[in-house]
């Protein structure tokens, strides 16, 4: 897994075909503090491994789309990084560009927050449930 700083989003090429980003807002030991520290944040994606626990609040091809989703988060206070992982899954992967056309055109956060959401939980469903 590739880790960067949030900030690089705008150096990204992002033509891999099968590859996505997601916005990691953190990486915790235990279940506690995860609960804690993110019982405010309602669209996560949490994934173990290894023990850990990695929390991701956003998913997209678009660095335009994953610098919307990331605004929301940092004034929050959060610093969010960047993970690249391949998909295999092409059928999320033709859904996620349709969500991201969505959320190009989407003008407010309310509708940010709510394809985020919608592409976070078929992330879940698609590609890490099979």
């Amino acid at each position: 897994m590739l880790y960067t700083k949030i900030s690089d989003v705008y150096a990204l090429n992002i033509r891999k075909d099968n590859t996505v980003y997601l916005l990691q807002l953190g990486v915790y030991s235990n279940k506690t503090s995860l609960e804690s520290d993110t019982r405010d944040i309602n669209n996560k994606l949490v994934i173990k491994k290894n023990k850990n626990y990695y929390v991701y609040v956003g998913i997209s091809k678009n660095k335009d789309n994953l610098k919307k989703i990331s605004y929301l988060y940092n004034k929050l206070g959060f610093n969010l990084y960047l993970s690249e992982e391949e998909v295999s899954n092409k059928e999320f992967l033709t859904n996620l560009e349709q969500f991201d056309l969505l959320l190009n055109k989407a003008a407010t956060n309310d509708e940010i927050e709510s394809i985020n959401s919608v592409i976070l939980s078929s992330y879940e469903e698609m590609v890490l449930k099979k």
